[in-house]
């Protein structure tokens, strides 16, 4: 197939367009899931950029899940449902500078609705791995800092779980990965005997989710998160590759 789409690529941030190019060819329908797309021979050859410029801009590809980069299969397009978050979101973030406070307060409003709905929906076997994750919080109080901050990111992400609504967890996946870099500075910030007011809020939160209280739930959340918002800048966060 002939992608007559793509022109050659000159400007100094060579690879974002690349990952644009190939972006609007999908969209389009000139290229589609599954097919084989190109040898980095070909690609090279098509688009006049340097092999390190190339290789860059399918790691980004990889990153956001669009494709699939073999040594002996070539470079394929994923089909969409094999990806855990939504390609333009994911995409915005990364080329577009995201505060830390931006993030937070839209971890805000998605974790304070949604654990209302964890209190009322949640399965026992949610309700069993939230559980267990406190659990394994509090035998961490002294872990180390990524150890711990990993443990906090596990929590919340069952909360989603628990909640039962696939959108929602979804946009969390998508995000994910700035949510645990944000994490774990907070973490890294916060004194060592301040763990146990992260414990006790989660407590509290998982009682209410096990109780059906989806007011408590919410104020408990909320409370929460208040605490390191107000720490926060406008600071912009990067997604390390």
């Amino acid at each position: 197939m002939e992608p007559r789409s793509i022109s050659r690529i000159k400007t100094k941030k060579a690879y974002q367009q690349i990952v644009e190019t190939i972006l609007e060819l999908i969209v389009q329908g000139e290229l589609e899931y599954g097919n084989k797309l190109y040898n980095e021979q070909d690609l090279l050859s098509l688009l006049g950029v340097s092999r390190p410029t190339l290789r860059e801009a399918l790691r980004v590809l990889e990153f956001l899940g669009i494709v699939t980069v073999g040594p002996r299969r070539g470079i394929v397009i994923n089909e969409p449902e094999d990806s855990d978050g939504y390609l333009p979101l994911i995409y915005i973030m990364m080329f577009e500078k995201t505060g830390e406070r931006a993030l937070f307060e839209l971890r805000q409003a998605l974790q304070i609705e949604m654990v209302g709905y964890a209190a009322l929906r949640r399965s026992p076997e949610n309700l069993d791995m939230l559980n267990e994750i406190v659990v394994r919080t509090e035998n961490n109080l002294g872990a180390d800092n990524d150890v711990f901050a990993q443990l906090d990111f596990d929590f919340h992400m069952q909360i989603m779980r628990c909640a039962e609504n696939t959108l929602a967890l979804r946009l969390m996946r998508t995000f994910g990965t700035l949510m645990r870099d944000q994490l774990r500075e907070i973490i890294y910030a916060l004194p060592l005997e301040r763990r146990f007011d992260t414990l006790r809020f989660h407590r509290e939160i998982a009682e209410s989710v096990a109780q059906r209280n989806a007011e408590a739930a919410r104020a408990t959340m909320r409370r929460h998160l208040e605490r390191p918002h107000n720490a926060l800048t406008d600071r912009p966060l990067t997604i390390r590759l």
